[in-house]
């Protein structure tokens, strides 16, 4: 009887244990064959491995990005004649906000600058809600490329009315001074005041944290400053942090039954590297990570959402330890009051670099070599990167470029189809993903 048992029931048992098995597994992770309701690409602009790497050893604990199960790289090559391996911003994120690959500076237009529909675009045409959210101006190559189509990534004031037009739900950022008939950098050529514009839309409008935190539905245009946003290291409380901004865009655009498409972009990032910055780098790192982790905990709850963090390139070739040493001091970085670009770069001068390193840095035993290698850095014109070079080499923070590089980024992703975006991609793959996870293909 017993053995007659285990031959009739063994099966039947070890069936039914496998099919809970797999139950208590589809519990712990989204389904790989299910439909994403909402997709939120997350881009840390100019953010490669490196990048991570020093934030994750600066912060001294994981990031929140290491929590994702699926992971990958991401090459970034544009498909332009003269800059063949190397990106900018416009055609990298024209590659991933379309899926064609474009020349640099093109905003969402092939080589012939014929228009390529968007990703945001596709969610529109299917009713769902959309927003942007970014640290640079709104108007900025990688917010831009979601939702405008221009030839040329510096004609910012047209690309303000064609953002506007495309009637994003929510919009979070600074550039303000394309919005406005005048400003600091002159006047609009067709005068007119987009905010104004945006109000009669329907949207309400906002410049500061109190006044975002005050908006709790509706359409959203958030212009925190004329120009990009303050580095995090420098950023005053009028001005929302990233994380603040992803969470109040995901407030509002959960709200729409049909589902939504959000891009956060962690754009100074990239600025940071392109000055050598790394304290300024480090904590936009962070700043974006907090962002991340807002996204994560929404697609936790939500088992509809797929989360996408990658970048549009890498910046600065930064490494962690260099100048011959096998060591990296991020302490000389934790002591940094402020960024060069924003704060320091301002009131430098080759007077006065030495009492501003102390000011905020701390830093009061600059050695004749460091001192003569600033006084060159201004004769180059390039102060600012010459002193910032000191406290890199300080940290053991090398740096290959003040440019972008053609190096691979990451990429990581959690919920519906997030396999997909694992091994190698090419940046024209999350296009497609992005597609095949909402339904479209």
């Amino acid at each position: 009887m017993k053995k007659g048992f285990r031959r009739v029931f063994a099966p039947i048992i070890g069936i039914l244990l496998v099919a809970l098995s797999l139950t208590f597994i589809s519990l712990a992770m989204p389904a790989s064959e299910a439909k994403a309701e909402n997709v939120i690409l997350l881009i840390g602009d100019g953010m490669g491995f490196g990048q991570m790497t020093a934030a994750r050893i600066y912060k001294g604990a994981p990031l929140c990005m290491d929590e994702f199960s699926y992971t990958g790289f991401v090459s970034t090559y544009p498909d332009d004649p003269v800059e063949k391996w190397v990106t900018d911003s416009a055609a990298a994120g024209t590659a991933i906000a379309t899926g064609v690959k474009t020349y640099n500076a093109a905003i969402s237009v092939d080589g012939k600058k014929r228009p390529v529909k968007t990703i945001l675009e596709y969610a529109q045409e299917h009713g769902k809600a959309t927003g942007l959210v970014t640290t640079t101006r709104i108007t900025h190559a990688t917010p831009a490329v979601f939702a405008a189509h221009n030839p040329n990534r510096d004609a910012e004031d047209e690309i303000a009315l064609d953002i506007l037009a495309h009637n994003v739900t929510v919009l979070l950022g600074g550039g303000r001074r394309h919005f406005l008939p005048t400003n600091l950098k002159g006047k609009r050529t067709d005068g007119l005041n987009l905010i104004e514009k945006a109000k009669s839309m329907g949207y309400r409008y906002v410049e500061t944290a109190a006044e975002m935190a005050a908006v709790s539905s509706g359409k959203l245009l958030g212009l925190f400053k004329a120009g990009h946003m303050s580095y995090e290291i420098d950023r005053p409380a009028t001005e929302p942090s990233l994380a603040q901004m992803t969470q109040k865009a995901l407030e509002l655009l959960d709200d729409d039954p049909d589902g939504f498409f959000l891009m956060v972009e962690g754009g100074r990032i990239d600025h940071a590297c392109h000055a050598h910055d790394g304290a300024a780098a480090i904590r936009d790192t962070l700043a974006f990570d907090e962002a991340v982790r807002v996204a994560f905990t929404y697609a936790l709850r939500n088992r509809d959402t797929l989360v996408i963090v990658t970048a549009d390139h890498e910046t600065g070739g930064l490494s962690v330890g260099g100048y011959g040493q096998y060591c990296f001091n991020p302490e000389v970085l934790r002591t940094a009051k402020a960024s060069f670009e924003d704060v320091i770069g301002p009131q430098l001068n080759e007077n006065n670099f030495q009492e501003l390193l102390a000011r905020y840095y701390g830093i009061t035993d600059l050695t004749p070599e460091e001192i003569a290698a600033v006084r060159l850095g201004f004769e180059k014109k390039a102060g600012a990167i010459a002193l910032a070079d000191v406290v890199s080499r300080r940290a053991l923070l090398g740096w290959t470029s003040t440019a972008h590089t053609g190096n691979d980024v990451p990429i990581m992703a959690y919920g519906p189809f997030a396999e997909f975006f694992t091994g190698r991609l090419d940046n024209t793959e999350i296009f497609e993903g992005m597609m095949a996870a909402f339904g479209f293909r």
